[in-house]
């Protein structure tokens, strides 16, 4: 996918991560404008759709995969991240039941059949889910972007194996259904712009109109689309 959907969609979890942080969330929970929280809801779920479509172009490389090979990559790779974000929070936490739950690795993972991967991985999405609002949890990792995207990769990957089998996942026709998704989460970020203008009215609403506007700053990753850098200043000529 190239870097200026992928900057988009960077900054879009930037987004969603810092409305969830626990310094920013007491400003606009159970407070007016109360669709804010509506709309950064239903962006978080919009956002976990479009990641899994993104991790599933990835993987199909230059042109078509096996749909239910790249669905179940996607989910590992997903569930992975949420899985060792979650083990460190439990950890600091003193959570040691919920830390052994999620204390796996990366092979271990990918060796769950079918079912048992579809079972393990909802359970990590549920304790993210619980954990997602706990003091630290996001500066750990534990953010509503990344639970967002691993239930979007369950129901990815639960929706292949439902479908007849090979199936073929075509790169070319996911990266325009990308543009498109992407073109939608943009303009209801827009949207939320004018919704986090309006708690201003304390310290902590005006803080988190800073923070807002840091945080949709879209940053350009590379791969040539960076703005050129400017000239060095030219070296002084020594005095004869």
């Amino acid at each position: 996918m190239n870097s200026r959907l992928q900057n988009q969609i960077t900054m879009v979890g930037a987004c969603i991560t810092l409305a969830n942080s626990a310094e920013h969330k007491p400003v606009w929970l159970g407070n007016e404008p109360a669709d804010f929280a509506t709309d950064l809801a239903a962006l978080a779920t919009d956002y976990g759709s479009i990641t899994a479509k993104a991790a599933q172009a990835d993987a199909a490389g230059g042109g078509a995969a096996d749909a239910k090979a790249v669905a179940e990559t996607a989910l590992e790779d997903s569930a992975f991240l949420l899985a060792r974000a979650l083990a460190v929070h439990f950890k600091k936490t003193g959570n040691l039941t919920d830390r052994a739950k999620v204390d796996l690795s990366k092979s271990e993972i990918v060796k769950l059949r079918t079912q048992e991967l579809v079972n393990k991985t909802t359970a990590i999405r549920d304790l993210g889910t619980a954990a997602v609002s706990q003091t630290d949890a996001a500066k750990r990792g534990v953010t509503a972007a990344r639970v967002a995207a691993l239930t979007a990769g369950i129901t990815a990957f639960s929706s292949v194996m439902n479908s007849p089998r090979g199936e073929i996942v075509n790169r070319s026709a996911l990266l325009r259904e990308i543009e498109t998704d992407i073109a939608a989460l943009l303009d209801k970020v827009n949207d939320l712009d004018d919704l986090v203008l309006q708690f201003d009215g304390t310290e902590a609403g005006q803080r988190f109109n800073e923070a807002w506007k840091g945080a949709r700053i879209i940053v350009d990753s590379g791969s040539g689309h960076s703005s050129p850098a400017p000239a060095p200043a030219p070296t002084p000529t020594p005095n004869p």
